[in-house]
């Protein structure tokens, strides 16, 4: 989306989306209109389903995970800010307390900290306890990457990609940076957008529905340290064909 605050409440640009050729503002609701360069279409964003409150504890329809590695951080901008020292492993924080199949979810991320080679951090979707579901994770150094994890003849959850890490210039690289994730999935059919921008397509059938949930994952290489906001989940319009 462009790169402005919203002219009416002074909302970020991560809660600014396209909707009907115009810009409109998540939290108010005004609408403005689009800068003439700007043809990076978007699909509209169905009512809101889900959303995270990231302001205090507990956090309404969300169950937590590793609470001892992660706080909320209500100022400037409400968030969660996690924290977790070198080693292996997908740490999970979030986790939507009911199921969804239909569903578009969009988290904001913002590394503050860890090695720029060895640190993610992104969001799962159709995940289900002792099953596996979709991630879609995204890098300090501008990339992402998508898979699933599913059980394995062991009945131990296994790593699949479905696409390696890929640069993308819709990514803003670097600590600091703020990228917008975004997952519509649809029956089979899945689209990633990177700051509002159409980056991957694809198609799986493998889970139809699960929990939608936040992620972390440092390295033996790397501690890792990293934001997330504006947590929603909304309705796939019934009326796309």
């Amino acid at each position: 989306m462009p790169e402005t605050s919203c002219p009416n409440c002074g909302a970020p640009a991560s809660n600014i989306v396209q909707k009907r050729g115009f810009a409109v503002c998540d939290y108010c609701d005004t609408s403005f209109p689009l800068p003439k360069w700007y043809a990076q279409p978007e699909p509209d964003m169905g009512e809101v389903l889900l959303a995270a409150d990231l302001r205090r504890k507990p956090i309404p329809g969300w169950s937590v995970s590793n609470e001892d590695h992660w706080e909320l951080v209500p100022e400037p901008e409400a968030a969660l800010r996690a924290r977790f020292e070198v080693g292996n492993g997908v740490h999970y924080l979030l986790r939507s307390s009911g199921w969804f199949d239909d569903a578009d979810a969009g988290v904001s991320i913002k590394f503050l900290d860890g090695k720029t080679d060895y640190i993610r951090a992104g969001l799962f979707v159709r995940y289900q306890d002792k099953r596996g579901g979709y991630g879609i994770f995204v890098s300090v150094q501008g990339t992402y990457m998508f898979g699933y994890y599913q059980l394995d003849e062991q009945d131990e959850l296994t790593w699949h990609t479905l696409m390696d890490w890929t640069s993308h210039t819709a990514l803003r690289p670097g600590f600091g940076e703020q990228n917008r994730l975004r997952v519509r999935a649809r029956s089979d059919r899945f689209q990633v957008y990177l700051n509002g921008v159409l980056a991957s397509t694809f198609t799986d059938d493998l889970f139809s529905q699960g929990e939608v949930r936040i992620a972390v994952e440092p390295s033996r290489e790397s501690n890792i340290d990293a934001v997330f906001t504006n947590l929603q989940v909304r309705a796939v319009p019934d009326d796309e064909e």
